[in-house]
């Protein structure tokens, strides 16, 4: 670091000012954009998170967009988000219309599952938890998870006998990807998490954890 590491060095050197009269110096946690960062990891306010766990059901589209908005302001602190939130973005304005007149056994199908996913991801937002800091002494472990609709995989790093996250990442499949076998979804989770954690885990050899033996097969491949 610039000028022995100090802070007021490491500013300089990024042409940074502060305000030394409106700044807190060696806080042990920072409220920041509806996050708190600790020391050891980063957190969702719960302060933040009461309005969207206490909601109920939307009765129109818009409010379920704005729901579905707030959710992914916070997918990181998600486990498996997509793999909810895809029945909620498949709802149109037309099923909110179809069940409030004459709900058929379709709709109400639909909608039993819509409020299914919806009271899981907010029980989800309720137990977020705190998203530990990337730590570059220690083995990137890569978990990866797929079904029929979405894909999802989780960065972490093992701390004593625990893998403790530093993020998840989701996403629905595109239409062209609905026909992918299990082990292709798999390998679409794997590119996402590395993809969006390039920084992290560049240069270090990555563990990946999976449910199907022949994406091992396929990493033992000399063809690779």
């Amino acid at each position: 670091m610039p000028e022995g590491g100090t802070p007021a060095g490491c500013l300089r050197a990024v042409h940074l000012s502060i305000s030394v009269e409106k700044s807190e110096w060696g806080m042990p946690q920072v409220d920041y954009l509806g996050h708190k960062v600790p020391q050891h990891g980063l957190q969702a306010n719960p302060k933040n998170l009461k309005s969207l766990t206490t909601l109920e059901f939307p009765r129109a589209l818009k409010g379920l967009q704005s729901f579905l908005g707030s959710l992914n302001y916070y997918h990181r602190f998600i486990p498996d988000s997509a793999v909810y939130a895809t029945t909620l973005y498949a709802l149109t304005e037309s099923d909110f219309g179809e069940y409030e007149t004459t709900p058929g056994v379709r709709e109400q199908e639909k909608r039993r599952h819509a409020l299914r996913a919806f009271e899981i991801l907010k029980s989800k937002l309720a137990m977020t938890p705190m998203l530990k800091h990337f730590d570059t002494e220690r083995e990137p472990v890569v978990i990866v998870y797929a079904n029929d609709w979405a894909i999802a995989a989780v960065l972490a790093q093992v701390r004593g006998d625990v893998c403790m996250p530093v993020k998840f990442t989701s996403r629905c499949l595109k239409p062209n990807e609905l026909n992918y076998n299990i082990v292709e979804k798999e390998i679409l989770a794997l590119l996402r998490a590395l993809n969006e954690c390039f920084a992290m885990q560049a240069g270090q050899t990555v563990r990946v954890l999976t449910r199907h033996m022949t994406l091992v097969w396929l990493f033992r491949s000399k063809g690779l």
